[in-house]
């Protein structure tokens, strides 16, 4: 027990705000430890999610604090894991995962460092993969140069630059040129 509270107790307003004020830490880490047990997340979620639950900006800090000399949170490894593993399981683009980055409050130094871990090899791949799957998608009654059109703006549409898009598109020629 943190505090002797007992029945028909009087406590001045000092006492029952620092109590509230306990309390609301203790609560705070709890719920920090129970964000992080399902996924990764990022400070500015966790202060987010907390801040939505009615948590008071000291609990909220100190919960982040905690969380954090534990490394049980650390962005620069959640940026660094995204990019490695998730920007190329589901075949992002480097501005696609910056901007996922950025979603979830990463610093832009961090966001840096991660974006050069996608090597170029691997994002042209990704942009072939991506034109592949929208040029076959395409109805073969269209013309061939409009559905290569189609698929250079569902490139763009997915944030691969315009030198990525070019040579996807060559690709996308030399294996399906009518």
């Amino acid at each position: 027990v943190l505090y002797n509270v007992k029945e028909n107790s009087t406590y001045s307003q000092e006492d029952y705000e620092k109590m509230i004020v306990q309390d609301q830490i203790k609560r705070a880490k709890s719920r920090g430890l129970d964000i992080i047990s399902r996924s990764s997340k990022s400070k500015m979620q966790i202060k987010t999610t907390l801040r939505r639950e009615g948590y008071i900006n000291e609990a909220i800090d100190t919960a982040i604090v905690f969380l954090e000399n534990y490394e049980f949170v650390d962005d620069k490894k959640l940026a660094n894991h995204i990019a490695k593993n998730t920007a190329s399981t589901k075949k992002w683009s480097k501005r696609q995962m910056v901007s996922k980055l950025m979603e979830k409050g990463i610093s832009k130094d961090d966001i840096q460092v991660a974006s050069q871990l996608i090597d170029d090899d691997q994002e042209m791949n990704n942009a072939i993969y991506h034109a592949e799957k929208k040029f076959k998608s395409l109805s073969k009654s269209k013309p061939f140069e409009e559905r290569l059109t189609k698929t250079a703006q569902s490139l763009g549409y997915k944030g691969f630059s315009y030198d990525v898009i070019t040579k996807a598109l060559e690709k996308i020629k030399q294996n399906y040129e009518e």
